[in-house]
This record gives C-alpha cells, structure tokens and sequence, in this order.
C-alpha cells in the first residue's frame, strides 16, 4: 500500500508529465509524429483536403488563430473526442480531453459558435474544471476563461 508521501510523489509526478506533454502537443507542428493529426486523418466525415489544411501548423497556431476555419476546430474536437475514447492511458485521455475542450472553447471564442451539443452551462462547468488543473497552461487557461464568459452570458441570455 502507497503512504501519503508516495501518492503525492507520484501526482507530482503525473502533473509535472502532463504539463511536459501538453506543452508538447500545442506546439509540435503537425502531422509530425501528431497523434491528433493520424487520428484526424481517419474521420471519415471529413474531406482529407480538411485535414491537410491542418498540416504544417501547431496546434497552438490553429487554436489560438482568430482566422482558423470552423471546420479546422471541428476536425481538432472529434479527433480529441475520439482520442479520449480509444486511449488505455489515463494522461493521454486527459490531453485528449483538453483539446477537445480547446475546440470547442476557441470556436465560441473566435468565430462565436458552439460545435457540440453540450448545453452552456455544461460547457460553462468543463472549462471551470480545466482551468482549476495545476498542469494547465496559461494560455489555455485564457481561452477557457473566455469560453466560459461567453457560455455565462448565454446561460442569461435564455
């Protein structure tokens, strides 16, 4: 049985690996050896010239473009959803999770639409979650932070 020292070593651990991976993951310019953009390549629903658009690029770049495509950010959401899904590793679902979020979250942020079927205030309540993550980056805490304003501000809206 782990002791409480041990525990804490090892999420230090796993948080120090995560924040090592997802640095890696937003600015590694795809295809590369991107798991995301191979995983990408095989959605079907998707011209392959949809997914070429995405090479050449970080996933920092596109995410954090105000100009990246609509279906740029859709094509970066499934992969991540279908990532989170297929991975036996608990740091790979969670990287997944949070590029799925990223999507999402940009596209609100900069073309002011929702591609998924979540509801604002669960959207509202994912982003909260992320951004409280110890191993999430500034950046990413930023986007998250101004999804969820716009996903508050649509909650009163109704």
């Amino acid at each position: 049985m782990a002791t409480k020292d041990q525990a804490s070593t090892e999420r230090n651990c796993a948080e120090e690996c995560l924040v090592e991976m997802l640095r890696h993951q937003l600015t590694e310019i795809m295809p590369g050896n991107s798991l995301l953009f191979a995983t990408a390549s095989k959605i079907s629903e998707y011209d392959q010239s949809d997914v070429i658009s995405l090479a050449e690029r970080s996933l920092q770049e596109v995410l954090f473009n105000p100009e990246s495509s609509v279906k740029q950010l859709q094509i970066i959401k499934e992969a991540g959803k279908l990532l989170t899904t297929s991975s036996d590793s608990k740091v790979e679902r969670a990287l997944a999770t949070t590029i799925y979020h990223a999507a999402i979250a940009s596209c609100l942020v900069h073309n002011g639409n929702k591609i998924t079927q979540h509801s604002y205030e669960k959207l509202d309540e994912s982003f909260a979650l992320l951004i409280e993550k110890t191993w999430m980056t500034n950046e990413l805490i930023e986007l998250f932070s101004q999804a969820r304003h716009i996903c508050q501000s649509k909650r009163n809206k109704k």
